[in-house]
């Protein structure tokens, strides 16, 4: 009996890795997500796709995977809805301090050809 009592808690106890993101992942999601909704806040601004690539790459982040788009999409809604009704001029000045080529997370965002 104590032994089923084990094996059953133990399903409890141990976390599954599919629901398991690392600080880093979910740092990544938030980023790319924040800088999406930089490009429809900003329409002067757009994805720098390779910088793109290599941050996913660094925290093996698959966009392809349901939670991440998730996650993703939810934090673009969050951000675009914080800067309804505000100026552009503002909200591209914020993107490009966090996104842009000098930016904090440099060179994820980029001008517009």
């Amino acid at each position: 009996m104590r032994k089923s009592v084990r094996a059953v808690v133990s399903l409890f106890v141990i976390p599954g890795p599919a629901f398991a993101y690392s600080d880093g992942q979910m740092a990544i999601m938030s980023h790319v997500g924040q800088a999406i909704a930089g490009t429809r806040i900003c329409p002067k601004l757009e994805i720098n796709e390779g910088a793109m690539a290599l941050m996913l790459a660094a925290e093996d982040v698959k966009l392809d995977d349901p939670t991440v788009a998730a996650v993703i999409r939810s934090k673009v809604k969050e951000t675009v809805r914080a800067w309804e009704g505000k100026s552009e001029d503002l909200a591209c000045a914020a993107v490009l301090m966090l996104y842009g080529p000098s930016g904090k997370i440099a060179a994820l965002l980029r001008f517009r050809d």
